[in-house]
């Protein structure tokens, strides 16, 4: 609709159905076995774009460093210029993933994942630096990055949006189900595991159960790799917290945010720490835009939205915390819902996706500009 038109490269889960992309010309491949073959598999999504990238004004990589490799050396040999979007710090993930893995993980698994992260690293700061233009996650994640010697100006924030198409200006009729009858119902929307400090969440639902024995905890979402899969679920059995806690694994979008709807208030504890500071956790948005009160902890994104949105309480990510906040709104069910309420009205203002591509297509146009005043003065 901005006139940007976008040949889309990506790989995608072969049991998911494959949607249309009406952005332009599009190549999926639709990766099939176990985990670690489609992940060796991966680099041969990335090849049409030494083809691509000579009829493209850009070439751009979003999240994969091999990605990014790829698309950088297609860019220079075609003469135009590579954007890199960064939502995620990747060569950080793998490194938090290394240090989590355990010594009955294999020994061998652990050593290869420590050499993994230092490679990342390696090859991350390098695309970084030679990328003509990023796209970063937030403000904090552009802070960093400008201290490790990149130049601001060379930087688009873009935090996370809301597609205010998925979600109605009235809140969406609440999923039945027998799990949530007569429960009070608390909502963690997004992905979990142990590098996500989802024990956190489990040890607030038993502070909480002490108080509210009809408390449930709602996680909408699972882990991202088998590992944390089998960890969260040995772990509500372990405590046994099976009664208190309803684990609905990765559903659609539409029906999440119908589970989300059965809630009074939703849930965003996120570590603190180099990996998720720069982070734009797309929960505390879509929780706002469900007009639902949110309790977050102090990442720097979370703090700017319920500082101005007014759409929930902000507090350090502490069990005292935490329990103080969700049981002052769950014995004021009128302050929460007025929170709910501002919460989406400023999401609607500030954070829309139509808000956020006018921003991208600005960008690009400038970057556009600003290269071909590049190339000719250095002819």
């Amino acid at each position: 609709m901005r006139g940007i038109q976008t040949d889309l490269l990506a790989a995608q889960d072969p049991r998911r159905p494959q949607a249309p992309w009406p952005g332009g010309q599009s190549r999926v491949l639709r990766l099939p076995g176990p985990q670690w073959f489609a992940y060796l598999c991966l680099p041969l999504v990335d090849l049409p774009i030494l083809q691509w990238a000579k009829k493209a004004d850009f070439v751009q990589a979003r999240d994969r460093i091999r990605s990014g490799l790829l698309g950088l050396f297609a860019a220079r040999r075609s003469g135009r210029p590579f954007v890199y979007w960064m939502s995620f710090p990747i060569a950080e993930g793998h490194a938090v993933r290394a240090v989590e893995l355990q010594v009955q993980d294999g020994r061998l698994r652990k050593v290869a994942a420590h050499a993994r992260a230092r490679l990342a690293r390696w090859a991350e700061s390098w695309i970084l630096r030679k990328a003509d233009h990023l796209f970063v996650q937030s403000n904090a994640m552009r802070d960093a990055l400008v201290s490790t010697g990149l130049a601001s100006d060379k930087m688009t924030v873009v935090p996370m949006g809301i597609d205010l198409e998925r979600f109605p200006p009235e809140s969406p009729e609440p999923i039945a189900h027998p799990v949530l009858v007569n429960r009070r119902v608390i909502a963690h929307l997004g992905t979990i595991g142990r590098s996500r400090s989802t024990n956190f969440l489990l040890d607030l639902i038993k502070t909480l159960r002490v108080e509210f024995p009809d408390v449930l905890l709602l996680i909408i979402g699972d882990g991202l790799n088998e590992d944390d899969r089998r960890w969260i679920r040995s772990e509500l059995k372990r405590q046994k917290l099976d009664n208190h806690v309803h684990l609905t694994g990765w559903i659609d979008q539409t029906e999440a945010l119908r589970w989300t709807g059965s809630a009074l208030l939703g849930l965003s504890p996120i570590p603190r720490g180099p990996l998720f500071d720069v982070s734009s956790p797309t929960k505390v948005g879509e929780y706002l835009a469900l007009g639902l009160a949110c309790v977050a902890n102090d990442i720097p994104d979370q703090k700017l939205v319920i500082d101005e949105s007014q759409g929930g309480l902000c507090v350090p990510m502490q069990i005292d915390a935490f329990v103080e906040a969700i049981r002052d709104l769950l014995l004021n069910p009128e302050k929460a819902r007025l929170m709910g309420q501002l919460g989406r009205a400023w999401i609607r203002k500030n954070r829309s996706y139509d808000q956020l591509a006018d921003q991208v297509a600005d960008s690009y146009r400038m970057i556009a500009t600003r290269f071909e005043r590049q190339s000719r003065e250095t002819r």
